[in-house]
């Protein structure tokens, strides 16, 4: 019986109880640290202030985690 990478995909994201419209993803330390070195180094419109205040503190949260 053929089963396709997706539905594979769709199985693996429910057993992992991740929300629809989102992925998991594994980021290392370093790779947060460059990710939020990047974001303090940048200007950024009013329009994206709260969704970019998420996403760091995400990040950082994630970082933290990791020392």
């Amino acid at each position: 019986m053929f089963h396709s990478r997706l539905n594979k995909i769709n199985k693996n994201k429910e057993l992992l109880d991740i929300p629809e419209g989102q992925i998991s993803l594994s980021l290392s330390k370093d790779e947060i640290a460059i990710l939020l070195q990047s974001i303090k180094n940048s200007n950024f419109s009013g329009s994206v202030l709260e969704e970019l205040y998420n996403l760091v503190y995400k990040l950082q949260t994630s970082y933290n985690k990791l020392k």
